[in-house]
């Protein structure tokens, strides 16, 4: 098992939610405050792709295939793929975060 030093001042907080009883050690509550951290990305990024879908009227991966097959330039459809793939690529990686961490729950 690797160790990490932390900094006094970073375990301080963690160490108080454990004393105060809201967690039964520190590694719960870490893993359990990333979890929720990673709820709260996914629903950052959900919520910011809905808007390209409503917008669009299609789902990433059609809108994808569109941008990719078109010829005409719409700079506008551009600037909101580049974005939209963020996003996605954004929550997939919160995703991983939230099963991994779903695992020690």
């Amino acid at each position: 098992m690797e160790t990490l030093d932390i900094p006094k001042d970073v375990w301080n907080p963690i160490s108080s939610l454990v004393r105060h009883g809201l967690y039964k050690n520190e590694k719960s509550a870490l893993i359990n405050i990333v979890h929720d951290l990673s709820l709260s990305k996914m629903k950052e990024y959900e919520s910011a792709m809905r808007e390209f879908e409503k917008k669009y009227a299609l789902v990433f991966e059609e809108f994808d295939q569109q941008i990719k097959t078109t010829t005409e330039e719409d700079f506008e459809k551009w600037d909101d793929f580049i974005e939209w793939k963020a996003y996605a690529k954004a929550y997939s990686y919160w995703n991983s975060v939230h099963e991994e961490l779903s695992r020690w729950l």
